[in-house]
């Protein structure tokens, strides 16, 4: 492979079916999935987060009915959101086509708090929608909240999400990515980590 083939940092463009198991492939092929980014207007997300999951789908690591909703506190349409991610888009390897196509997948989902509840029940609403239009061609519609936010909110967050966010375990499964840093020291790692904890089990959670 030459270097012309590599992306951004180095990392390989990859066939997503070279190496997948059956259940994997199932995963691929046909469940829905929902990506949520928490913090969906900081630096991380746009800088790092986005263009992730931009490479996934260009590798066809996604799947095919995906919706990827970007949470924040700012006061944002989802063009808004679409205009302020396109410029670190576009400076990766993908083609502006692939771009546009990945940019209609991220809609955007405002609230008071990462714990306010009502912004969180209608991000709820939104999923189902979307879950329910794709029900037919899906054998499982699975959740994914990624936290590309500041310590302070992880556990407000959670707490939203398990009031409001999970989805139902005959349905599929529910994901929550946390970025590090998780706390700021031994003792704040130990306090979220019992939130949560108490919350979501080890299966869940990936930090």
């Amino acid at each position: 492979m030459t270097d012309t083939n590599l992306r951004p940092g180095g990392i390989i463009p990859v066939d997503a079916f070279e190496h997948a198991s059956p259940k994997d492939l199932e995963w691929l092929t046909s469940s829905t999935l929902v990506v949520v980014v928490m913090g969906a207007s900081g630096d991380l997300a746009k800088k790092k987060t986005y263009p992730s999951l931009l490479n996934l789908y260009d590798d066809n690591l996604l799947p095919q009915n995906t919706m990827i909703i970007g949470y924040a506190r700012s006061k944002l349409t989802n063009d808004d959101l679409r205009d302020r991610l396109r410029p670190f888009l576009l400076k990766t390897s993908h083609s502006e086509v692939v771009v546009e196509r990945f940019l209609q997948r991220c809609v955007y989902q405002g609230g008071k708090s990462y714990g306010d509840l009502d912004a969180f029940e209608e991000m709820k609403g939104r999923m189902e929608e979307f879950e329910a239009k794709h029900s037919a061609e899906s054998s499982h519609a699975n959740r994914l909240y990624y936290f590309a936010i500041p310590p302070n909110v992880f556990a407000d967050t959670g707490l939203a999400i398990k009031e409001k966010g999970m989805q139902d375990d005959a349905k599929g499964w529910t994901r929550l990515i946390v970025e590090k840093p998780f706390g700021r020291d031994l003792e704040s790692f130990e306090v979220l980590n019992k939130t949560l904890s108490q919350h979501f089990n080890e299966e869940m959670m990936f930090r």
